[in-house]
């Protein structure tokens, strides 16, 4: 739903013209809440406004949350929030912190107050919740909040006006820009950044940022800089408002112009780096396509501005973490994943988080119109990757002694620069007890989506020329938990027997035996933009109970953790990896 807020610069202890401006715009237009930027008071502890703000005689028409500026805040505040630790200062004033993240009606707001500290070493105390300072490391100590709606700092981000054509006044001194709040912002990638300049307002064109690693979404990440002035210049230069609708993806239509900066090295090395500017992640011209009719079209003419050494996807490319490896066939590999839904706690019988990737090779923004892919190639990436997933189910009827099976998820859409599908493992219960496959359905009718049409499992889709989201589950019939029949070993003994070297090309090219598999799939119209990229894992995450890591952003695995994955994997399939001959 969109929420209406008022966004108000620095007030400097004009409290009754702030309030008085305030409660007619929301007697216009019913604002959710409303946000303050820089100084809300001034120095002054005997202004009477204060007086009449904390007596009750001012009152605050909607609610209002505000931060630090330039200044610490007056001492009848700090005593007032000493004695109310809920941060309310009167009926709807709300102090947020000096630094910090707060959700306001399903907005997440990441704020922080004060200026950056210049020499850390010549600091001589701590600094309080109500000082107007901020040390480099609690900067980075936000990042950890991976994403963020509204990012309000006190401070300017440094190179902010780079790619511009926005004039900046003459009042404006970069030299008290932040670079650690460009960082901050580049890790965020917040739908709106607010800053404060009290001499003037300044407001640049939104900007487009990269496709960060493993993105949830296949929509742009657009970000808009507003930077308000205080309540001694014209109203217009104070004051703003928007709307903001979380559930949506930001509009990109004037959005053409790419992020202004990237994240820098700090003093202390981050776990992950952001990549280069990228104007159109993800996104090529629809127009153009594969020639054959088995695959959906996808995007191949290369954007002038793309670079093609920034895929994550792509082995050999500098932006690619080789330790995330687990093996490499002809025309595709598995590689460990960042932020797995499962723990490596969930699947006692696995070493693995039972979470990982099937990555073709190809890179699917390498086409171009005069050399579109063949069938037979794209035929032979398809079957390598089937048997891949063939392999699999013969390591976890094995090691989940008939216990698990699996779901495997592609979302195919046109433009996107690297394809590839996501495997979680499953308890076989859910999966033969019919509960997957209605998990699936009725999350698909609930937002909205096509219905799920039923498809070949071993085959590349006939026929499509759409996008579409598909699904296979797999898991082992009752029959297979069973011990041998005669002299027929069960399926899970003929899984302990086929191992990397035991038989020829012909290994793993169909399911193991006994074991059941299915596959449908919903078509993505193109003008389907509210299509949720997680649904697969947000489906998952219900039917394991782990909502809590629905979004892999939330749930960042520490330094190395997935290298240590990767490696667990390989301990649990190395007996089935047909690739290691």
């Amino acid at each position: 739903m969109a929420t209406k807020i008022l966004v108000v610069g620095a007030v400097q202890g004009e409290l009754g013209k702030a309030v008085q401006k305030m409660t007619k715009l929301h007697s216009k237009t019913d604002f959710a809440f409303a946000l303050v930027l820089g100084d809300l008071f001034n120095e002054s502890e005997a202004n009477e406004e204060l007086q009449a703000l904390l007596s009750g005689r001012l009152t605050i028409p909607l609610p209002t949350y505000f931060t630090i500026g330039d200044h610490a805040l007056p001492q009848p505040i700090q005593e007032k929030l000493e004695a109310d630790t809920t941060g309310e200062v009167c009926p709807n004033l709300f102090y947020l912190g000096r630094r910090g993240t707060h959700t306001i009606d399903g907005i997440k707001v990441v704020f922080l107050g004060g200026r950056q500290v210049q020499s850390e070493e010549s600091l001589t105390q701590s600094i309080s919740k109500y000082h107007p300072l901020f040390l480099e490391n609690e900067a980075r100590a936000l990042q950890g909040n991976h994403s963020a709606h509204i990012l309000i700092t006190n401070q300017w981000p440094s190179n902010i006006q780079n790619g511009s054509s926005n004039s900046l006044p003459e009042e404006m001194d970069f030299t008290t820009s932040s670079s650690s709040i460009s960082n901050l912002c580049a890790t965020l990638k917040p739908r709106y950044h607010f800053s404060s300049s009290p001499l003037m307002s300044w407001k640049r064109e939104p900007f487009i940022w990269p496709m960060d690693y493993a993105s949830d979404s296949l929509d742009p990440l657009v970000t808009r800089f507003e930077s308000l002035g205080s309540i001694h210049l014209k109203s217009s230069q104070w004051i703003s408002a928007f709307t903001l609708d979380p559930t949506k993806p930001p509009t990109t239509q004037d959005a053409q112009r790419l992020a202004p900066f990237t994240v820098s090295t700090p003093t202390t090395k981050r776990k992950r780096d952001v990549l280069d500017p990228d104007p159109y992640p993800g996104r090529f011209n629809p127009n153009n396509g594969y020639n054959d009719s088995h695959r959906p079209r996808r995007g191949n003419k290369r954007s002038k501005h793309q670079n093609p050494d920034d895929c994550f996807m792509c082995l050999g490319k500098p932006t690619f973490d080789a330790s995330m490896v687990i093996s490499i066939s002809d025309e595709c590999f598995l590689t460990s994943l960042r932020g797995p839904l499962p723990t490596v706690q969930t699947f006692p019988q696995l070493n693995s988080t039972g979470n990982l990737m099937i990555i073709p090779m190809y890179h699917a923004a390498d086409d171009t119109s005069s050399s579109a892919r063949k069938p037979e190639a794209v035929q032979l990436e398809y079957d390598n990757m089937q048997r891949y997933r063939h392999a699999l189910q013969h390591m976890l009827l094995s090691k989940g002694a008939g216990k698990l099976g699996y779901v495997c998820w592609e979302v195919n859409r046109t433009g996107i620069r690297h394809f590839h599908w996501q495997l979680i493992a499953c308890p076989q219960e859910l999966i033969n007890k019919g509960l997957v496959d209605g998990a699936f359905k009725i999350a698909a009718e609930k937002n909205e989506y096509q219905r799920f049409q039923a498809c070949p499992a071993h085959t590349l889709i006939p026929g499509r020329n759409s996008d579409y989201f598909r699904v296979w589950i797999w898991s082992a019939s009752a029959s297979s938990t069973n011990g041998a029949s005669g002299n027929h070993p069960s399926p899970i003994e003929q899984a302990d027997a086929i191992a990397s070297g035991a038989d020829d090309e012909s290994t793993y090219r169909s399911p193991p035996p006994n074991t059941t598999e299915t596959s449908m799939y919903f078509d993505l119209p193109p003008e389907q933009r509210g299509f949720n990229i997680q649904f697969g894992r947000t489906v998952m995450s219900g039917l394991l109970n782990l909502e809590h890591r629905a979004d892999w952003r939330s749930v960042p695995m520490e330094e190395g953790d997935e290298a240590r994955d990767a490696e667990a994997w390989k301990e649990d399939f190395r007996d089935w990896d047909f690739a290691m001959n």
